[in-house]
């Protein structure tokens, strides 16, 4: 995957988690996205490497930008 495979949703998330750790809720909150869409490609971003969640509870923060490649 890289910056050209990512959709409207992921630019919102990575704009999201460029700011700071977030949760899904939160996400959901500032984006207007589905949970379901927010779950699915947040999955996608951590298969990719951008984004680990790093806490149980469904915190996620940001580990690379593929957009600044």
């Amino acid at each position: 995957m890289d910056s050209t495979d990512l959709l409207a949703s992921d630019h919102e998330i990575l704009d999201a988690l460029a700011e700071g750790r977030c949760t899904p809720g939160f996400l959901v909150d500032i984006t207007g996205f589905s949970k379901p869409t927010i779950h699915s490609r947040l999955n996608v971003l951590v298969a990719a490497g951008y984004v680990e969640k790093i806490h149980t509870s469904g915190l996620y923060e940001l580990i690379e930008d593929p957009r600044e490649e």
